[in-house]
């Protein structure tokens, strides 16, 4: 009698996560799923035993990481086993393992889309480089050699990223699969990504010359407001698009900040910490002036020309690489602005512990990185 269990689907945000059911029909293994409306059922042409089962659990968590990261194969062929390999091999093939931990890891953690397409770009590598080769197979040299391998294809930056992905995929291994050893340790540790040059925050000159320019544009002005809030507070640009009015207080003289959005999905902050901040009279003048009444409070503090989240590629390409060009401004991502109000209020003799509490960083790291530009009186800058 068939034992077969159909699968079901959970909607985590915006995105539909299948679950692929391993089952038995007859006394051999099947993967069932839906997917898009449509039903799907995989035989794997394997007799139900504990050691196929894992092998037939590592297929379905490949098939559903494809899915959540846009790469699934809706004709199934590269999910089909390799019958000329022995099941030992397919089994402990790298990429199988990884597509497994990978999944597990998404459904702990709830990653965004950026964090799953690292994943999804790793295990590609992995495929690419060591075929069906087994897990226990690889040794230092077998891992030296796919370092290599990731920095011909990638950016060191990268191959770093996809590397600690590795890594913790081996200890993870080790901890629940019984791997002997971690080869990638010593490896990882040895990618070493260029030094980045630190960010030359703009002059209070040019700040001024950027929030004109933007008043007075006639395609880009709906986003002076914005940009003066970030000048004005050093909030991270996912944290002040995520704004909304009823994270704003009354009075306009303070602002929760404990979302951010990215790619249009909203999420916690990057340090996962919310915060309260003080806001200057210009800035509380400002959102005085442009809030609704009435004030629905769960619309965007800073909404898009056409009312959904502003996108930070199209502002970067479109309004903010205009503006610095028109004012021939040596370009800089917007999340300079986030450095230059830190800058400028920590030269201005602003209380750096304060400065660190208000902007959402690391005391440790505001110190590492602008212990230059420290002065030792407080006073607080304003733009």
């Amino acid at each position: 009698m068939s034992s077969l269990v159909d699968a079901s689907s959970v909607k985590t945000g915006r995105e539909t996560q299948c679950i692929v059911k391993v089952g038995s029909d007859k006394g051999y293994l099947r993967l069932r799923f839906s997917y898009a409306g449509k039903r799907y059922a995989l035989t794997l042409g394997l007799p139900d035993t504990k050691v196929n089962r894992v092998f037939a659990q590592q297929k379905a968590a490949q098939i559903e990481l494809d899915i959540i990261s846009g790469n699934f194969d809706p004709k199934l062929e590269k999910y089909k086993p390799q019958r000329a390999k022995p099941e030992k091999t397919v089994l402990g093939s790298v990429h199988a393992w990884f597509a497994q931990f990978a999944q597990e890891q998404i459904k702990d953690k709830g990653l965004n889309k950026g964090s799953v397409h690292r994943y999804s770009a790793t295990q590609k590598h992995l495929e690419k480089f060591f075929k069906e080769k087994s897990v226990n197979a690889i040794d230092e040299t077998a891992a030296r050699g796919f370092v290599d391998y990731l920095k011909k294809k990638v950016t060191t930056r990268t191959a770093k990223d996809y590397l600690i992905l590795v890594q913790a995929f081996w200890k993870w291994g080790m901890d629940k699969q019984g791997l002997k050893q971690n080869p990638w340790s010593t490896l990882v540790a040895g990618v070493k990504p260029p030094r980045k040059q630190k960010v030359r925050p703009f002059t209070v000159a040019e700040v001024q010359a950027i929030l004109a320019a933007f008043r007075g544009d006639r395609y880009y002005n709906h986003y002076a407001d914005f940009v003066t809030f970030l000048f004005g507070t050093g909030c991270r640009f996912g944290e002040a698009v995520a704004l909304k009015w009823k994270h704003i207080a009354d009075d306009c003289k303070s602002a929760w900040i404990g979302e951010s959005v990215s790619r249009g999905i909203r999420k916690t902050t990057k340090t996962g910490k919310d915060r309260t901040i003080n806001l200057t009279p210009k800035i509380m003048a400002m959102l005085l002036d442009r809030k609704p009444n009435p004030c629905d409070p769960e619309a965007l503090v800073f909404p898009a020309p056409k009312g959904s989240h502003i996108s930070d590629h199209t502002f970067r390409r479109r309004a903010w690489k205009t503006i610095l060009a028109h004012l021939e401004i040596q370009y800089r991502k917007p999340y300079a602005t986030r450095h230059t109000a830190i800058s400028q209020a920590l030269a201005n003799g602003a209380n750096p512990l304060a400065v660190a509490e208000e902007t959402g960083h690391d005391p440790e790291t505001l110190f590492k990185w602008y212990a230059s530009v420290i002065a030792p009186q407080a006073v607080m800058v304003e733009f």
